[in-house]
């Protein structure tokens, strides 16, 4: 348990309104012994602003003989409500025939809303679509709580007072630097609440907006400038985070997973801190806070330079090591069941090279078609692989390096169990596709670049060492790093080509990223990126119809 500070006033909104219900008087103690103050409310109130920020929760009662009357009710109210962090729960009413269709209507109602529910039913949860479903049984406030209609009055009083509320929104915290409203209309009002829930102790917050990845979330560099505590230090410098915020889906699976597994594995100084005390979430967004991590690099910049090999070392020995140490052989999925849903988009769409990007390809003498390659890439990863905790999105923005010290970001996208190769090649893609945008023949001249980097995916290398490359060659670098990255996965693999096959994966998906780039460079370098993963495939398959007609014969 945390450490907690005692304090006289109990919980920091004791406020419960009751829609439609209030319990019977012998239930109505319950709460009130635990320093809670029970009121009536009214549709009209449920939708002020100023009445909803002093409440902590909210018990949705739904009559017997009006069912269908609390749907527009919930979908009126319930944003207001859970972007304020207010704990929402519906009682639903007893079926005078023993039907299941009060129930079904109040569920209804809430997954046209897309918000997030707790304590439903299996067949419930499985109508969530999967862009909105959290991990099932995560309960992570705040979240619409349903009551069966067997529940009683002391069960709910339970249930709602164990869970009270965060503090209300600081709606007199002073916003300066980046204007949010930048980011849009839509979804403003939540991210400026979610603000002042994770800062309600401050007065003043100052934003800069960092380099866009491509995930979606804008991510800020946040100056927090504090009230005092009372009897404290009164606080007269800014304290340093970095503020995350996105869809709320995306918000939840990150912190699932770094509570899960960056917390307790990836060493302290290796890792970003989240404050879990600001982290919030909303009805659709959230907001990420954590130790903003100075003075590094990401490893796509110090590596031209000639300062990425202690840190590729460092960042598999000591940043991934407690992962990589879990690595054991996975016997009942194969390597090409792990990813073949890396072979799709969200939408579950087969990926593909975008038109324009693909004009390059085509240029370059390649052909920029999928579904060949993913032919040819399902037919050879047929065997067993050996698994483990993965990052999932290891790119060369999401490395950082400080004193040869690899430091991770963003874990959105890990897996529990997952190829261990998939890491070390996702990062030898991410410095492919990101490395090279300082050099001038990804502008000028690609042809030259990808026949410089070519050798370094021959079958013969792949499966080997890497050749060396001239230190006047402006690609050595890469083939240094390339190198080192290869030598240290070679144990992952349970038999030759594996890594090539994974590799040439992760260098298909980054030739057919969406991303329109504005620079030509990066644009040029996906191109690239698709066709080397095209070229092992293709010498994958030649030696695959080799060993067959060899045996044959």
């Amino acid at each position: 348990m945390p450490i907690r500070e005692f304090s006289s006033t109990g919980v920091p909104r004791a406020k419960i309104g009751f829609y439609n219900e209030l319990p019977p008087m012998s239930d109505l103690e319950r709460f009130k012994e635990r320093k809670y103050a029970c009121i009536p409310c009214t549709k009209e109130e449920l939708q002020d602003p100023a009445f909803v920020a002093l409440l902590d929760a909210v018990v949705f009662s739904q009559k017997p003989d009006k069912r269908s009357a609390l749907g527009p009710i919930l979908q009126a109210s319930i944003s207001l409500l859970l972007n304020n962090d207010v704990r929402v729960y519906v009682r639903i009413a007893k079926d005078p025939d023993g039907s299941n269709v009060a129930r079904k209507l109040v569920i209804d109602s809430l997954l046209d809303l897309n918000v997030p529910l707790a304590n439903i039913r299996r067949d419930e949860w499985d109508r969530i679509p999967e862009k909105w479903r959290e991990r099932e049984g995560s309960n992570l406030a705040p979240y619409i709580y349903i009551f069966d209609c067997t529940e009683s009055w002391a069960s709910i009083a339970h249930t709602v007072c164990d869970r009270p509320a965060g503090h209300a929104a600081n709606t007199e915290l002073r916003f300066d630097g980046h204007d949010i409203q930048s980011l849009g209309q839509e979804g403003h009002d939540e991210r400026q609440i979610l603000l002042q829930r994770a800062f309600s102790n401050c007065h003043t917050l100052h934003l800069e907006k960092m380099t866009d990845g491509l995930s979606g979330a804008p991510v800020f560099k946040a100056y927090a400038s504090q009230h005092p505590v009372v009897g404290g230090w009164e606080y007269d410098w800014p304290s340093l985070h970095l503020v995350k915020l996105g869809p709320r889906k995306k918000i939840v699976d990150e912190y699932d997973k770094y509570i899960g597994h960056a917390l307790d594995y990836v060493p302290f100084h290796l890792g970003p801190k989240l404050r879990l005390d600001r982290c919030n979430l909303g009805s659709s967004q959230g907001i990420l806070v954590s130790d903003f991590v100075e003075g590094t690099e990401a490893i796509r910049d110090c590596a031209p330079a000639g300062r990425g090999g202690h840190a590729i070392a460092n960042l598999f020995d000591k940043t991934l090591g407690a992962w990589r140490k879990q690595a054991k052989v996975n016997s009942y999925r194969t390597l090409g069941q792990f990813l073949d849903g890396k072979w799709l988009k969200e939408d579950k769409q087969e990926i593909s090279v975008p038109p324009e990007r693909a004009k390059i390809v085509s240029h370059l003498g390649y052909a920029p078609d999928v579904a060949p390659l993913r032919e040819i890439f399902n037919r050879c990863s047929q065997n067993s692989v050996l698994t483990g905790p993965a990052h999932g999105d290891l790119h060369a923005t999401n490395v950082l390096v400080r004193n040869g010290d690899a430091i991770i970001i963003d874990f959105e996208k890990m897996e529990d169990e997952f190829p261990m190769l998939y890491d070390p090649a996702s990062l030898e893609g991410g410095l492919l596709v990101e490395g090279f945008g300082g050099d001038k023949r990804s502008t000028e001249d690609p042809r030259n670049l990808l026949e410089s980097i070519s050798p370094l995916y021959t079958l013969d290398i792949l499966n080997n060492f890497v050749v060396p490359c001239h230190a006047t060659n402006p690609s050595s670098w890469f083939y240094d790093c390339a190198g080192q990255i290869r030598t240290l996965s070679r144990h992952a693999e349970l038999c030759d080509g594996q890594y090539a096959l994974v590799l040439a994966l992760c260098l298909i998906r980054k030739g057919c990223n969406s991303h329109s780039f504005d620079n030509l460079a990066y644009e040029n370098l996906r191109a690239i990126s698709f066709i080397l993963g095209q070229k092992i495939l293709t010498q994958v398959d030649q030696h695959f119809n080799q060993q067959a007609t060899a045996i044959r014969m």
